[in-house]
C-alpha cells in the first residue's frame, strides 16, 4: 500500500476485513480521504482513517480530521429533541404551536411534535423567496418557517424535511431551552459525551476540516436546481450562498442543523453507540432507555420513492430505518443517518453494533452510499 493511501488507527484482529475494505476503497481511488469507527457488544473495535484530507496540498486525514457530515447533522438534532421529551420538557404528542406559539400560524396549529420528527409536518420548503445565503441565517429561516403554510395537508404523510429539518427541531429546542442548537450540542449533548461533532465551528474546528471534493463540477447539484426550478427538490434548496462548495465560512460557522454538522467517524459512531446502549456513554447518561426505545420505533414509510429524496424512505422519530435505500446490515430494526455523499452511521441493538462513516468525496448529490456499504458487510461478515 503506498503512503498516500495508508490507513491509520487501530482495528480488532477479528475486523480485519474492514481495515482491507477501507484500504481497497482508498487504493482504487472510490475515496479521496475518510474514517470508519465501529463498537461491537459496548467495546470500540474499529477506528481507522486514512487517505488525503485535502489533495490540493497534499495535507492527510488525521485522527482529528473532521468534515462536513450532511443529513447525518439531523440525527444530533433529533436527539437534542428526545433529550428533552425525556426530561418532561415537551409532549410528542402536543402540538407544536404549545411551546412554540408562532410555529401556529398559517393552518400549523394542528401539527404535532412527533410529525417534525416523523417528517409528516408538510414543511419540505417555506414559502418566502429565500435569497442566496439566507439559509445561514438562524433570525430569517426561523421566521420564514413560522410564516408558512404547510405544504399539503400535515400529517398525512412523510415527505424528507431536507433543509427545513434543522431550523424546525431546532427552533424548538431554543424555545424550550433558550440555546440554540450549537450551543445545545456543545453544553448538554457531544460536549458531555466527549464527541468531536459540531456545529457554529471554531477557527481551530475550520483547520482540521477535511474539504469536501465533488466527482462533478462543485457546481453540479446547484445547476440541476437552477435547471429545473419547480421541483420539490428545487424548493427545498433554496438559500444557499453563491457558489457553495461546502467548504464555505457560511456552511462550515452556522447552524444549519439540516446538514451543516462536522465531525468524524468516531463522533458519529459514539452517537449511534449512546443509543444503541440505552441513552449511556462513557458513564453519561443523556436519556433513558425508555426514551430511546420510543424514539428508535418505526413510525412511517413513503407511498413509493420519497419525493425529494426520489427513493423510498422509512422513519422513526428522528432516525431513518433499515431499508434497500440506506442499508444499515441484516437487522430491519436498525436505526441511523445517511448523509449526501455517503456519510452515515447507524445503531443496531439485536447485534450490538455501533457505526459511523465520513468520507470526503462526494460521487454525486444524493448517492447513497455503496462505498460505506461494502464496509457495512466487512462489519457483519466479522462477527
Amino acid at each position: 500500500m503506498n503512503d498516500r493511501t495508508s490507513v491509520l488507527g487501530t482495528c480488532a484482529p477479528q475486523f480485519q476485513g474492514v481495515k482491507d475494505v477501507l484500504a481497497g476503497l482508498l487504493d482504487n481511488g472510490r475515496e479521496v480521504g475518510c474514517a470508519v469507527c465501529v463498537y461491537a457488544d459496548g467495546q470500540k473495535v474499529v477506528d481507522l482513517w486514512g487517505g488525503l484530507a485535502d489533495p490540493n496540498t497534499g495535507r492527510k486525514w488525521e485522527k482529528d480530521t473532521i468534515v462536513s457530515t450532511f443529513s447525518v447533522s439531523k440525527a444530533l438534532v433529533s436527539t437534542m429533541g428526545h433529550m428533552l421529551v425525556d426530561r418532561g420538557m415537551v409532549d410528542l404528542d402536543e402540538p407544536v404551536a404549545k411551546y412554540w406559539p408562532e410555529f401556529g400560524q398559517n393552518g400549523k396549529d394542528g401539527i404535532l411534535v412527533r410529525h417534525l420528527l416523523d417528517h409528516r409536518c408538510a414543511i419540505s420548503y417555506v414559502d418566502r423567496r429565500l435569497s442566496p445565503g439566507d439559509l445561514y441565517n438562524w433570525d430569517i429561516m426561523i421566521e420564514a418557517i413560522e410564516e408558512t403554510r404547510p405544504n399539503w395537508e400535515p400529517g398525512d404523510k412523510p415527505v424528507y424535511l431536507n433543509m427545513t429539518y434543522g431550523y424546525l427541531m431546532g427552533g424548538l429546542v431554543y424555545r424550550l431551552t433558550g440555546k440554540r442548537i450549537g450551543q445545545f450540542n456543545r453544553e448538554e449533548l457531544c460536549g458531555p459525551l466527549g464527541l468531536d461533532y459540531n456545529f457554529a465551528l471554531t477557527v481551530d474546528e475550520k483547520s482540521r476540516c477535511a474539504t469536501v471534493l465533488q466527482k462533478n463540477s462543485p457546481r453540479a447539484l446547484f445547476e440541476e436546481v437552477e435547471k429545473n426550478p419547480d421541483t420539490l427538490f428545487a424548493r427545498t434548496m433554496q438559500g444557499f450562498g453563491p457558489n457553495e462548495d461546502f467548504n464555505s465560512n457560511g456552511w462550515r460557522s452556522n447552524e444549519v442543523g439540516s446538514g451543516q454538522g462536522h465531525g468524524n467517524a468516531r463522533a458519529i459512531a459514539g452517537l449511534f453507540e449512546m443509543l444503541r446502549a440505552g441513552g449511556e456513554l462513557n458513564g453519561v447518561k443523556i436519556m433513558s432507555t425508555q426514551t430511546r426505545d420510543r424514539a428508535v420505533e418505526f413510525q412511517c414509510e413513503s407511498d413509493g420513492d420519497d419525493p425529494v429524496l426520489g427513493k423510498p424512505v422509512r422513519f422513526a422519530l428522528g432516525y431513518e430505518i433499515n431499508n434497500p435505500t440506506f442499508p444499515m446490515g441484516p437487522n430491519p430494526k436498525t436505526f441511523g443517518h445517511w448523509g449526501a455523499g455517503g456519510a452515515f452511521g447507524f445503531g443496531d441493538i439485536s447485534n450490538g453494533i455501533s457505526f459511523g462513516y465520513t468520507p470526503n468525496y462526494m460521487h454525486d448529490s444524493l448517492e447513497l452510499g455503496p462505498r460505506g456499504a461494502a464496509l457495512v458487510d466487512a462489519v457483519f461478515a466479522s462477527l
